[in-house]
Formats: structure tokens, sequence, C-alpha cells
């Protein structure tokens, strides 16, 4: 039996059936242009080209009761044959035109749309089941392709691959934009490129010693004392009479009387404690040496 014999044999009872819808089946969303995205919608394909057009690929979203249902669903208008109805496709689109196809009753196997089939990936078969007969699976392709001056062995498969276009890749995820003045402001660096580190001995030390002639020096009536905060130092004194001397020197050759800065020999005395009693000390030599000086000069005394 030819393929043309066996769609007519097929049409009588679809034609029964042609208003009837698969039980239980969801209504499909309109079609859109393009393969369907993914496996929850049928892919149709159309082939115009032996009718001097090109090939359409139209999407029915969702699950498809029939053939019939596919082909409406993706965006097509169809057209029956006043004998059979939808159950035999005579026009797709309006082609073939009126004038060279009257679709009164079935078209001949010499000018017919041809009902073909394919899984995603796969090739195309030719159905062996009318349109109202079939019920696509998911995600599956429905092809129609014009069939004009061939035999029945030879009818032309869909210009078109049954495969969905792989789906584009996630764009890159976008870097935030910098933090407005440039982040968080970096600590200064230290002098001289390294970091700070205090001295070696610790707190209460002091390394650097001023000189001499620094702020620092207290007079004190003709004696004059200087005192550095950081280094030993002589207290020298000078009596009336213009002679130097110091505490536990004698006039021509004055002691020496050093001063730690740190205190330490000393019972934790301040520094200027330790100063004012040095002072007081010479300020007392001074005097002795001054009465003694007196007393020689001055027999009867």
């Amino acid at each position: 039996m030819s393929r043309r014999a066996a769609h007519a044999a097929t049409v009588v009872v679809l034609t029964a059936v042609s208003s009837v819808s698969w039980p239980g089946s969801p209504a499909a969303a309109a079609g859109s242009a393009g393969y369907c995205p993914d496996a929850s919608g049928v892919t149709v394909v159309v082939d115009f080209n032996e009718l001097g057009g090109g090939t359409v690929v139209r999407c029915a979203s969702g699950t498809q009761a029939t053939g019939l249902a596919a082909l409406k669903n993706a965006g097509f208008e169809i057209t029956g044959t006043l004998r059979w109805g939808e159950g035999f496709i005579c026009r797709i689109d309006g082609k073939p035109s009126a004038a060279s196809e009257k679709c009164v009753d079935t078209p001949p196997a010499s000018a017919y749309w041809s009902y073909w089939h394919a899984a995603n990936g796969g090739g195309w078969a030719y159905s062996d089941k009318g349109v109202l007969n079939r019920r696509p699976p998911a995600g599956s392709f429905e092809g129609w392709s014009f069939s004009l001056n061939r035999n029945a062995s030879d009818a032309p498969r869909p210009k078109v691959t049954p495969k969905r276009p792989a789906p584009a890749p996630p764009a890159p995820p976008t870097s935030p934009p910098p933090a407005v003045g440039g982040g968080p402001a970096a600590p200064p660096p230290a002098a001289g490129g390294g970091p700070v580190v205090p001295p070696a001995g610790g707190p209460g030390r002091t390394t650097t010693v001023p000189p001499a002639d620094t702020p620092g020096v207290t007079p004190v009536g003709t004696a004059s004392v200087s005192v550095a905060a950081a280094s030993p130092t002589a207290v020298p004194t000078t009596t009336p009479g213009g002679v130097t001397g110091s505490s536990g020197g004698t006039a021509s050759e004055p002691a020496v009387t050093e001063v730690a800065a740190s205190g330490s020999g000393h019972g934790g005395l301040p520094l200027g404690t330790i100063a004012g009693a040095l002072l007081l000390a010479a300020l007392a030599v001074g005097g002795v040496v001054t009465a003694r000086r007196r007393r020689a000069a001055d027999p009867d005394d």
C-alpha cells in the first residue's frame, strides 16, 4: 500500500474525530518564530520550496495533543477539504493557491503536503499516521513539505535539520564598580620606608643629648648650673671673688659631679631635686671657703 493510500484509509475515521481533543490536554500557548528553546514544546517546520517559497520554522509551546494541534498552535493557517475536513491538510498559509487546488476532495498524489516527524537531533521520517492520529512527543519536530510531481517514494523531506540550537552560554559576571574615592586609604609608610621602631631602651629612656648651650641653664646669683636632661654634666660654682670651685674640690682644680639621666643610684629621685641639692651643697662650700679666706686675712677676728 502506498503512502497516499494509507493516508486515505485513515481519513474516514479521522474526520469523525476531527473536532475531538485528547482528554486532559492543556491549552497550548501561542506559537513563536524559530525553534523551541527547550524540550517543553514541539518545533514545526513547513517547507514551501516546491511552491516557490522557503522554509518556515515555528514553535508550538507546551504539550500538543495531535499533529494538527501542533501545526495550528505553531501559528500556521491551515485549510482542510470539503469532503474530509481538517483530517486531510489541503493548504498551509494559503498554499497551494485556490486556482491550482480547489480543496474539495483529497489532493492528488502529484501535489500534496507530505507529513514528517523527527526526534531532536535525529532524522526525518515519513509519518505513517494521519495528522489527527499522531501525538507529537514533547521536544520533537513536526515537518510538512509540499510534494510536487513526485511519486510515492520520493517525497521531499523538509530542508531543515531537526535539531535545536545549543543554548547560548551565560554572560560572564561583571566586576563591581570601584569604591568612591578608590577604597580605604592605606596607612602612611614609616619614615625611611620601614616600620616605626621604638627606642631600644623602651619608655623612660632618652637617647638624644642636647648641646650645652641649649635652653635650660638656670642662673642662681653669680653661679650658673647647666642641667642636661639626658647626659652627665658638670656643676661648676663661682665664688664672689671670681675663683671657680666645686663640691669636694679645691680652688685650683674643681671637681665634676655626674648626674645620671635615669636616676639610678640616687634612689629614683627626680633630676631637678638632685640638681637643686647639688646647687645648695656648692653654695655651702663656697661660703665656707669665703669665711676661711676672711679669717686668714684678719687674724685678730
